[in-house]
């Protein structure tokens, strides 16, 4: 039987239906006899057969390996710009990932550029939000520590009060700014792999 490249023909066990290399006689799984001119003889093409499992190509390696080298340089040179854009790049790339092996599974190829595009936005939206709740942490800490310095009744007075309610409620401000971003970041995921978005 003639198949084409990258095919290759074999029968198929008529007691367990595993597929059997073409010249055996006892099936490999099970053991049954396998008729060598009678049994179903099925083309198998090994590409369809194989399963989807998550892979990576030749440019998204290339891209990983870019990224990384300059992670390192970064921690090398700089340490404190480092240890940040490493932070910053890891959701970057498990978004990016994400959201091009969704889009694949659906049907919707995605292209160099766009994926490019993809790992831009995510870093943007990223970077936004670490400001964001870096804000918040660090008004809620500072607030948190001149009300408590104001309770004390010996340093700042009135003054010292009213600055640690004023960085609460920069704190509160930043908090629901973040919630904000996260709905809005859920939005453009859905929006990205493809889901319709009310």
């Amino acid at each position: 039987m003639n198949t084409a490249a990258g095919q290759r023909s074999e029968k198929v066990c008529p007691k367990c239906s595993a597929q059997q290399p073409l010249g055996t006689d006892l099936c490999w799984l099970c053991g049954a006899e396998v008729p060598v001119d009678g049994g179903a003889e099925v083309v198998v093409d090994p590409v369809a057969v194989a399963p989807q499992r998550f892979s990576f190509s030749l440019s998204t390696l290339l891209l990983l390996i870019t990224l990384a080298s300059v992670c390192m340089g970064l921690l090398a040179v700089a340490p404190g710009l480092g240890v940040p854009m490493c932070v910053l790049l890891v959701p970057v790339l498990v978004r990016t990932a994400m959201v091009v092996r969704r889009r694949e599974a659906a049907g919707l190829p995605v292209s160099r550029v766009e994926k490019i595009g993809l790992a831009a936005s995510s870093f943007g939206v990223a970077s936004v939000l670490a400001i964001v709740v870096s804000a918040a942490a660090f008004a809620g800490f500072c607030g948190v520590c001149l009300l408590m310095v104001s309770a004390d009744g010996r340093y700042g007075g009135p003054g010292m009060f009213a600055w640690g309610v004023g960085m609460c409620l920069i704190a509160a401000l930043a908090v629901w700014i973040s919630i904000g971003v996260l709905k809005w970041i859920r939005r453009r995921y859905r929006r990205d792999v493809g889901e319709q978005v009310n």
